[in-house]
C-alpha cells in the first residue's frame, strides 16, 4: 500500500509555475555625433558663427593677458639693476609657460564651445528638419499630422503654427469630402427630385469656386 500512496501523491502534486527568464537591462540608446547632424550646412554655419565669436574674444583676452604678463616682468626686472638680467631671463620663461596655459586653456574653452553649439544648433536643426518634412508633405498633398517637438527644441511657436495650418487643412478637405460626396449620392439617385439634383449641382459648384478663389487670391 505504500508504493501506490506514494505513487498516487508524486501524480497529483502540484508542477511548480514556471519562472519567465530575467528580461536583459534596457539601457536608454546612446547619441552619436550623426545624431546631432540633422542639418550639417545649417549646424556647422552657425556653429562656425559661434567660434569665429568666441576665437576672436579668446585672441584679444590673450594678447591682454600677454601684455600684462610682459610689462610686470619689466617692471620686475627694473627694479633690482643689478640681478635684471637674470631676473628678466628667469620672467620671460614664466611668461612663456603662461602663454603656453593661456593657450591651452583658451583651446579647451573653443572645443567645449564647439560642443555646446552642436547642441544648441541641434534643437534649431531638428524642428526645422521636421517642419520643412511637413511642409514638403504639404506640398505633395499628404496631411499627416506632424508630431510634438521635444520640450527642449526650439522653434516650438513655428511648429505649432505649422500643426495648426495642417489642422486647419484637413479640416476644410474633411469639410469639403462629406459635402462632394452628399452631392455625388444625390445627383447619383435616379430617384432624387430636380430640386435635390439642383441643390446637389449648386454645392458642387460653391465648393469649386471657393477653390478657385483660393488658388486666385
Amino acid at each position: 500500500m505504500e508504493p501506490a500512496a506514494a505513487t498516487r501523491s508524486s501524480e497529483t502534486a502540484p508542477t511548480p509555475p514556471a519562472i519567465p527568464p530575467a528580461r536583459p537591462e534596457q539601457r536608454p540608446p546612446k547619441r552619436k555625433l550623426r545624431n546631432y547632424l540633422l542639418d550639417t550646412g545649417l549646424q556647422l554655419k552657425l556653429a562656425s558663427y559661434l567660434l569665429a565669436v568666441a576665437t576672436v574674444l579668446s585672441v584679444g583676452l590673450g594678447w591682454l593677458l600677454w601684455t600684462a604678463y610682459r610689462e610686470t616682468s619689466r617692471v620686475i626686472a627694473l627694479g633690482d639693476p643689478e640681478v635684471g638680467d637674470s631676473i628678466a631671463v628667469a620672467l620671460a620663461a614664466e611668461d612663456r609657460w603662461r602663454i603656453v596655459f593661456v593657450a591651452v586653456a583658451l583651446a579647451a574653452v573653443l572645443i567645449c564651445l564647439l560642443g555646446a553649439a552642436l547642441v544648441i544648433t541641434h534643437r534649431i536643426a531638428g524642428p526645422a528638419f521636421a517642419i520643412r518634412r511637413t511642409c514638403r508633405q504639404v506640398a505633395d498633398g499628404i496631411l499627416t499630422r506632424p508630431r510634438p517637438l521635444r520640450d527642449h527644441d526650439l522653434l516650438v511657436d513655428l511648429a505649432e503654427t505649422v500643426a495648426a495650418m495642417v489642422e486647419a487643412l484637413r479640416d476644410r478637405e474633411a469639410s469639403d469630402r462629406d459635402a462632394m460626396l452628399r452631392a455625388i449620392a444625390t445627383l447619383k439617385n435616379p430617384d432624387a427630385p430636380a430640386e435635390a439634383c439642383a441643390a446637389a449641382a449648386a454645392e458642387l459648384e460653391r465648393i469649386a469656386a471657393q477653390k478657385g478663389a483660393r488658388i486666385e487670391s
